[in-house]
């Protein structure tokens, strides 16, 4: 039997499915896949959706939301991941996956640039960072490798951070 809850629900996985599709194991957003489950305890059924993508050099990250057909809520953390949002508005959790989405590539930018922020102060030097980040263009792990225009801004962080380390000219 069919109930309302039921139908918000699988109104909201087409709808989401249709979101997501464009982003799809591209690389920009981190080889990006989903997959929903679903399980029963008690009176109580529950479907999860989990987002998953990589950062350069691999790190996995995920992002869930959780649909209790109960008490037709929907359950997933905050974009700052420090506290759980309750929800019966399929909007509001469309909302925030669509907004950490949108974060993906900027996020893996920025994990780039801690990494080689780090590589500079582990001493590295500009050719064994400029290694680093062509180890990471070449790895068989499609998410944690990096778009073309990650490769020109990593390229430029490290010449940017190896300026600052030159003394000035007299």
């Amino acid at each position: 039997m069919t109930t309302p809850s039921d139908s918000i629900h699988d109104q909201w996985l087409r709808s989401i499915e249709a979101l997501l599709q464009p982003y799809r194991h591209r690389i920009a957003y981190g080889n990006l896949r989903w997959q929903t489950t679903e399980w029963e305890s008690g009176a109580e059924r529950t479907t999860n959706l989990a987002v998953v993508y990589e950062l350069p050099g691999g790190s996995t990250n995920q992002i869930n939301v959780s649909y209790n057909h109960v008490g037709s809520r929907f359950s997933f953390l905050g974009l700052d991941a420090d506290s759980e949002q309750v929800s019966e508005n399929p909007q509001e959790a469309t909302r925030m996956l669509e907004e950490a989405i949108r974060e993906i590539p900027e996020r893996r930018l920025a994990r780039l640039y801690e990494d080689i922020e780090r590589w500079f102060g582990e001493g590295k030097t500009s050719h064994e960072m400029f290694q680093e980040i062509n180890s990471l263009m070449q790895t068989d792990f499609k998410g944690g490798s990096l778009t073309h225009q990650e490769l020109k801004a990593g390229i430029n962080h490290v010449l940017k951070l190896g300026g600052k380390s030159t003394p000035p000219r007299e």
